[in-house]
C-alpha cells in the first residue's frame, strides 16, 4: 500500500539544535568525541591551574566561556544555524511520495530522492535527516499526518534501506 505523508515544520531554535544533535552524534561522531575530550580535558586542566597556584583571570574566563560551550554545543549550534538561516527558509512543507519527497519552503520547491539520505534520526519531537555533512532536514512530528510517527518509521525505513537512529 502506497501511503503519502506530510509535515510541516517551523525551523525555530529547538529544530535547529535537533538537527545539530543528529549530525553530532551520526556523521560528526568522531570529530565530536575528539573535540569533546580536548575540551573537557583543557577545562580539568584549567580548574587544577586555577586551584593549585591561585586564580588567573585568562584561565578564568577561558573555562567560564568553554565549560557552556561544552555543555550547550547543539543550542548554541541552533542559534548560529538560525543566524545563517536565509529569509523564506523559516517554514517547510514537505511531501513525501512513493519514489521521492519534495520540501516548499518560500524560497521553492527541492525534490530529493530517498537514496540521497545518508541517515535518519530520531529523537521526541523530530525526524531528521542527514544528508550530508552539513546538511540536514528535520521534520515535526506533532505536524505529521498521513499517518503515526511509527508509520512514517516503516516508511523512511523501507524507503531509505536504512534503519531511524533514535538520538
Amino acid at each position: 500500500m502506497n501511503r503519502e505523508f506530510t509535515c510541516e515544520t517551523d525551523y525555530d531554535g529547538r529544530t535547529l539544535s535537533a538537527m545539530a544533535k543528529a549530525l553530532r552524534k551520526t556523521i560528526r561522531k568522531k570529530q565530536s568525541r575528539r573535540a569533546h575530550i580536548f575540551g573537557w580535558t583543557v577545562a580539568v586542566l584549567g580548574i587544577l591551574v586555577n586551584v593549585a597556584g591561585g586564580v588567573n583571570p585568562v584561565t578564568l574566563t577561558a573555562l567560564i566561556i568553554l565549560i557552556p560551550v561544552l555543555l550547550f554545543e547543539d543550542r548554541l549550534n541552533g542559534y548560529l544555524a538560525k543566524r545563517r538561516l536565509l529569509p523564506g527558509n523559516e517554514h517547510c512543507s514537505s511531501h513525501f511520495y512513493p519514489d521521492h519527497f519534495l520540501a516548499v519552503t518560500g524560497i521553492g520547491k527541492t525534490e530529493f530522492r530517498y537514496d540521497r539520505i545518508q541517515c535518519v534520526t530520531e529523537d521526541e519531537n523530530y525526524f531528521v535527516f542527514v544528508i550530508g555533512k552539513n546538511r540536514t532536514q528535520a521534520y515535526d512530528k506533532r505536524k505529521l499526518s498521513g499517518g503515526t510517527a511509527a508509520e512514517f518509521r516503516s516508511f523512511l525505513e523501507e524507503k531509505t534501506g536504512r534503519k531511524v537512529t533514535a538520538v
